[in-house]
C-alpha cells in the first residue's frame, strides 16, 4: 500500500482540533434547542449562531440555556416526601379567598402590612423583585420589627428580579435576626442550574396559615396608600386553608436550593396541615426547572380542551408555544368564546410586537380580544367555563411556561368566582376592542418585519 494513499485515508489537513471542538459544540446547541421543546424559531434562532459562533454560543446555552434540572427535581420530591410522610397528602377542599385588586394596589399592601403584623412565629416571602422605594422600605421595616419581636423572618430574593436591590435595604433585618436569601445568582458556580431560571414567584405566608400569591412584586409600581401614575393595574389572592401548607412547602423547595440548608430541618414546618375553613376548593400547582414536566402549562392546555363554552385570559404578555396556541385556535373554530385581554401598551415593547401574529390569527378565528387601555395591566388570570380559575404569577409566554419557577393555585366554585368576574367585568368596561384599523397597520412591512424579529427572540425574553 503507497504511502499516498495512505494520506488520502487520512483526515484532511485542513481540519483541526479547533474545528472538531466547534462540530461538538454546534451539535451541543442544536440537542439543547431541540431539547427545550418550546417552538421551530427558538430552534432557528440558535442554528446560525451554532454554525459561525459555536463555541460561545455553547457557552452562553452553557450558562443560560436549559429547561430542566434533575438533581434539583429530586431534592423538591425529596421536601414533598418528606411533608408527606409527615402529615399525609394536602386537602384540595376546605377554603376562603378574597380579591385583592383595587386600581390602586391599597388592598395588596394593606393586606400584607396587617399579615406581617399579626404574624406570631414565622414569616415566609419570596418576591421576584424587592423595590428600593418607599413600598419596599416600609415592608422590610416590618419585618425587621417582627424579626425583633423574636418572629422568624425568611425574605427570599430573585437575584435578576431584584439585581438592583441594595444590600443596605435588607441589612437591618439581618441584624434584627432575619435570613435573607437571593434564588440562583448569575455568576456562573454561585447559582444552581442555568442563570436563565428565575424564580418568579411571589408568596407570603404567615403563620403557616395565610397565604397571599398573585402577580404584585414589592415597590410602588405594584402596589401603594396613595395613587400613582407609575402603577401597574394586577390582583393578588389572600387564601386561607390548607393549600397554605403546599404553599409553603414550594416556598421551603425554594429557600433550601437557595441556602443549601436541609429539608429535614423544617420537618416540624411542613408538617403542619391546616384545617378547613371554607367551601372553596382550591389546588395549588408549581411548575419550574425543578419539575418533572411543565405542570402550569398542562393545566392550561387540558383547561382549553375540556372547556364546553368559554375560555378568558387576562395577562400582560401573550406569546403561547404553538400547542397552546394550536389549541385556542380550535377552540374559537369550534364555537367556544375565547377572549384575550391584555394591556394596549405593556412595559416591554418588543413583546407587544412578538404578540400581534398570534392576535392576528385568533381575531381572523373569531376570538374576542380586549386592549385595556388606561394603565399597564400586569393581572395573571385563566378562566375556563366561568367555572374554574388559574390565579397566580405566570404570564402567558414561554418563558413562564418553560423556563421561570411559577406558581399557580386553580380556584374551582362558580359562586366564589363571582369577584373574579366583577373584576374581568371592570377591565373589559375600560378596555376597547382589537379594531380593524389596528389590525390592518399591523401588517405593513416595518411591523411584520418587527414582528418576526420580536417572535424569534420571544423565549429568551
Amino acid at each position: 500500500m503507497s504511502l499516498e494513499f495512505l494520506e488520502r485515508l487520512s483526515w484532511p489537513t485542513h481540519f483541526s482540533w479547533v474545528s472538531l471542538v466547534d462540530v461538538f459544540c454546534a451539535i451541543y446547541i442544536v440537542i439543547l434547542a431541540a431539547r427545550a421543546r418550546i417552538s421551530l424559531f427558538y430552534i432557528l434562532l440558535w442554528g446560525p449562531a451554532a454554525i459561525f459562533i459555536p463555541k460561545a454560543t455553547a457557552l452562553f446555552l452553557f450558562l443560560f440555556g436549559g429547561r430542566k434540572h434533575s438533581q434539583l427535581a429530586e431534592a423538591k420530591k425529596r421536601i414533598n416526601r418528606v411533608a408527606h410522610e409527615l402529615s399525609g397528602p394536602v386537602n384540595h377542599a376546605g377554603h376562603r379567598f378574597s380579591v385583592l385588586a383595587d386600581r390602586e394596589g391599597r388592598e395588596a399592601i394593606v393586606a400584607l402590612g396587617r399579615e406581617i403584623k399579626n404574624a406570631k412565629t414565622r414569616i415566609h416571602l419570596s418576591t421576584y423583585i424587592l423595590s428600593a422605594d418607599a413600598v419596599g422600605r416600609e415592608i422590610v421595616k416590618l419585618l425587621v420589627e417582627k424579626a425583633q419581636a423574636g418572629v422568624e423572618v425568611r425574605l427570599l430574593l430573585d437575584a435578576v428580579g431584584s439585581w438592583g436591590t441594595p444590600t443596605r435595604l435588607c441589612r437591618p433585618l439581618i441584624r434584627a435576626g432575619g435570613k435573607v436569601a437571593r434564588f440562583n445568582p448569575v455568576f456562573p458556580m454561585q447559582g444552581k442550574g442555568s442563570a436563565n431560571w428565575r424564580n418568579h414567584r411571589k408568596i407570603a405566608i404567615f403563620d403557616s396559615r395565610v397565604a397571599i400569591i398573585g402577580g404584585q412584586n414589592i415597590g410602588l409600581n405594584y402596589m401603594g396608600l396613595r395613587p400613582s401614575r407609575q402603577r401597574f393595574r394586577d390582583c393578588s389572592f389572600l387564601i386561607e386553608g390548607p393549600a397554605v401548607s403546599a404553599m409553603e412547602c414550594i416556598f421551603i423547595a425554594d429557600w433550601c436550593q437557595s441556602t443549601n440548608e436541609s429539608p429535614e430541618s423544617f420537618a416540624e414546618v411542613l408538617k403542619i396541615r391546616n384545617p378547613s375553613v371554607g367551601p372553596v376548593n382550591i389546588e395549588v400547582i408549581s411548575s419550574g426547572p425543578d419539575c418533572e414536566n411543565d405542570p402550569l402549562w398542562e393545566r392550561y392546555i387540558q383547561l382549553i380542551t375540556e372547556a364546553k363554552s368559554s375560555v378568558t385570559i387576562v395577562t400582560p404578555y401573550f406569546i403561547p408555544d404553538p400547542t397552546l396556541f394550536k389549541r385556542l385556535i380550535h377552540s374559537a373554530r369550534m364555537g367556544k368564546k375565547i377572549r384575550i385581554i391584555i394591556p394596549r401598551r405593556s412595559d416591554h415593547l418588543l413583546l407587544d410586537f412578538a404578540r400581534r401574529w398570534y392576535l392576528r390569527r385568533l381575531k381572523e378565528v373569531g376570538a374576542e380580544i380586549y386592549f385595556f387601555k388606561k394603565d399597564v395591566l400586569h393581572a395573571k388570570l385563566f378562566i375556563s367555563d366561568d367555572e374554574k380559575v388559574v390565579v397566580g404569577s405566570a404570564n402567558l409566554d414561554m418563558r413562564s411556561f418553560f423556563f421561570n419557577y411559577e406558581i399557580g393555585a386553580q380556584i374551582s366554585d362558580k359562586e366564589a368566582l363571582r369577584p373574579i368576574h366583577e373584576y374581568i367585568a371592570s377591565l373589559i368596561a375600560e378596555s376597547s376592542l382589537y379594531s380593524e384599523d389596528l389590525y390592518q397597520r399591523s401588517r405593513t412591512w416595518t411591523g411584520r418585519f418587527l414582528e418576526a424579529i420580536s417572535k424569534v427572540l420571544a423565549p429568551l425574553l
